[in-house]
């Protein structure tokens, strides 16, 4: 049997406010306007910073613009509780089936495998979330039982 490393992430930033992003109503910003803020994925390398557009606390949805360093690699992984949504700003991100330049969208679905992504220059993506999001590392070390 396959032992998987299981990794939840209650919500991006959960404790993120912004004024004004209460579903019952709409609301703009300036995403250049907020702040950069470290975003702690456990078992992941730090390095990826977000800017919380919204934050559907009630949902648990969260939309984001994400930026991964240059040479930055997020691990082969998948998601039990939701799909997400990348679409890139800016920036080149390369995975295996190969590499995602400006202007591309990508959608991983719930239990799909992803990644390796590595950052081969500093890359910017807009990133949503259709559910409660979990970040489970795939086991690149299974043990057999």
């Amino acid at each position: 049997m396959t032992m998987k490393k299981l990794i939840m992430l209650a919500l991006l930033l959960a404790s993120v406010r912004l004024a004004g992003a209460e579903e019952t109503k709409s609301f703009r910003l300036r995403s250049s306007s907020l702040p950069w803020q470290a975003m702690e994925l456990p078992g992941v390398p730090k390095g990826v910073q977000q800017r919380v557009l919204h934050d559907q606390k009630d949902k648990k949805l969260i939309s984001a613009i994400v930026k991964f360093p240059k040479g930055y690699r997020e691990p082969r992984h998948y998601h039990t509780t939701c799909g997400h949504s990348l679409y890139i700003l800016k920036g080149r991100l390369h995975s295996p089936e190969g590499d995602l330049t400006p202007g591309m969208f990508i959608y991983s679905a719930i239990n799909e495998r992803h990644g390796p992504f590595t950052a081969m220059e500093e890359t910017e993506l807009l990133f949503y979330t259709d559910g409660p999001f979990d970040f489970i590392v795939e086991d690149t070390n299974p043990v057999s039982k």
